[in-house]
């Protein structure tokens, strides 16, 4: 009797073992990968606090062969301080780094509603963050996965990292805003929130509408990161890696072994 995905991925997370591709079957559809991936949420015993935006740019999407972004939880326990030292043996691989704008959510959004768009979105963030996602995915191919199964794990989050909390009144243009990624203090990539969709408002609504459509809620509180501007930069054991967003500010952090 074969395991369901779910519960390998799932185990996968708990006992920090990855999963070898001969020993699980990729899901038809997109919406079997969600419904994988709803049921992967409901077996972790932590708190979801959000999610994540992927392939959000051209060149990720064509790398990953999808024609629309793609969407993962963010958990309570993947959730990092920022400036902390984190060990990299809590990964099930050296964690790629991905420098993004994170917000979050003042009111909750429950489905069916009006559609959203980077104007209207905007009415529901109460701040936004400089942020730092660490990605890598439960497979012992990492990233070298069909997309299917990608989205059944979670879309690779394995980390969050958030810089001060900057007011929503306080939000200019995102698309213009510079940001970097620096890894023991150089600049080894950079870009602009132009390249989340455009803005990192517009992936935010195309969030609010996947959601919707799939008939879940975004609660009051949520934290949603909205995709790389940076691209995928590689980690090393002892990286001081950072993300400096200009005047939404910078945040840190330490790896470790």
């Amino acid at each position: 009797m074969s395991i369901p995905l779910a519960v390998s991925l799932a185990h996968a997370r708990m006992a920090m073992q990855s999963l070898s591709l001969d020993d699980v079957t990729v899901p038809n559809s997109a919406s079997s990968s969600y419904a994988i991936q709803d049921e992967l949420i409901s077996l972790l015993a932590s708190p979801q606090i959000g999610w994540k935006v992927g392939a959000t740019g051209q060149a990720s999407q064509q790398k990953l062969g999808v024609k629309t972004p793609l969407v993962g939880p963010v958990f309570d326990t993947t959730l990092f301080n920022a400036d902390a030292t984190i060990p990299l043996t809590g990964f099930h691989h050296r964690p790629g780094i991905e420098s993004e704008i994170a917000f979050k959510i003042a009111t909750t959004l429950r489905p069916g509603g009006k559609s959203m768009n980077a104007v209207s979105v905007r009415g529901i963030v109460s701040a936004a963050y400089p942020a730092i996602e660490l990605v890598c995915t439960r497979f012992e191919t990492n990233f070298a996965v069909p997309p299917a199964l990608l989205v059944a794990d979670g879309v690779a989050h394995a980390g969050l990292i958030l810089g001060d909390e900057v007011p929503a009144s306080k939000l200019g243009d995102l698309s213009r805003l510079s940001i970097s990624t620096l890894i023991n203090g150089t600049k080894v990539s950079s870009g602009t929130g132009a390249e989340v969709l455009g803005d990192p408002f517009e992936s935010l609504a195309w969030l609010c509408n996947h959601l919707s459509g799939r008939g879940i809620e975004l609660p009051q509180g949520s934290i949603v990161t909205t995709g790389a501007c940076t691209g995928i930069n590689e980690s090393q054991t002892n990286d001081l890696v950072a993300t400096d967003a200009g005047p939404l500010g910078t945040v840190s952090i330490q790896l470790s072994e």
